[in-house]
């Protein structure tokens, strides 16, 4: 089919779903991490660690007070946050409950998991100013400079907002190859979406001036994904990486057949790349 006619098709299949108020939000991203919490931290998190371990091991310890965790997941920076820090409060907060099911398991007691999205819970928050808040991989599925705004404004004087972000261009072949199958099958798109993942640095760096946080350390980086043995769709839904997005396109039948065959060339050039800051708090 002329590649014009694709686009025409999928553009009026989408506009017809945002008129009808039919967008992607907090509840089927929810739904699909609920799905992959068993399996999240052996299939994905493994691959985050070393950048989040860098980033954990540059702030400081023994803290007291509250320290927040958004967009905990399974709580592996909460858990790391809670011992190092066993005076403070931890609380992580995650809009997927059964990813904070895996967070609660075995965790400090002075952590605590609350089922929330991350920037309505900053913006309901009047418990004090935190001393840190920790936001790993998570920004992205949110709304990036009003939350860093909401933090800004949280922290106590020189406290600190770590976090780290994927870019847009994250994972590329996968998104190409999901692109393509809308435009394939349009027909099998439910729902509309906004791309609210940030582009580059210079996003960030103005959302931090306006918070009146200044950068005391950044760093930029690009991780090769080792890709599976086999289909790589089974896998990637296993991951979380496609959360929200499962339900915005229905990827079965030829749809998944034509996926594969889309993300087949590039299947060995498959980066994460993201942006890693600690900020303190003017």
């Amino acid at each position: 089919m002329n590649r014009v006619l694709q686009l025409a098709r999928l553009n009026a299949r989408v506009a017809g779903l945002a008129l009808r108020g039919r967008w992607l939000g907090a509840g089927e991203i929810a739904a699909g991490y609920d799905r992959v919490a068993p399996t999240y931290d052996g299939v994905w998190q493994c691959h985050l660690r070393d950048a989040t371990d860098d980033l954990l091991g540059r702030l400081p310890c023994g803290l007291s007070g509250a320290i927040l965790d958004l967009g905990s997941g399974t709580g592996y920076c909460a858990k790391r946050l809670a011992r190092a820090n066993p005076e403070a409060r931890v609380i992580a907060v995650d809009i997927s409950k059964e990813m904070l099911s895996q967070a609660g398991a075995g965790a400090p007691s002075n952590l605590r998991c609350v089922v929330c999205d991350m920037l309505e819970f900053v913006q309901a928050w009047e418990a004090g100013h935190p001393s840190v808040i920790v936001s790993t991989w998570a920004l992205g599925y949110s709304h990036p400079a009003r939350l860093i705004g909401r933090c800004g404004a949280l922290l106590c004087k020189g406290g600190l907002l770590a976090f780290i972000v994927n870019y847009r261009d994250t994972l590329a072949p996968v998104f190409r190859a999901f692109q393509r199958c809308m435009l394939r099958f349009p027909g099998q798109v439910r729902l509309a979406a906004i791309q609210r993942f940030p582009k580059d640095w210079f996003c960030l760096k103005e959302a931090l001036e306006k918070a009146r946080l200044n950068v005391v350390w950044r760093q930029e980086g690009r991780k090769h994904i080792q890709r599976p043995e086999g289909l790589f769709l089974p896998w990637l839904r296993q991951t979380g990486i496609l959360a929200g997005f499962d339900a915005m396109l229905d990827l079965s039948g030829p749809a998944a057949a034509y996926f594969e065959e889309q993300l087949a060339p590039e299947r060995d050039a498959i980066f994460h790349h993201f942006a890693m800051a600690i900020a303190q708090k003017e």
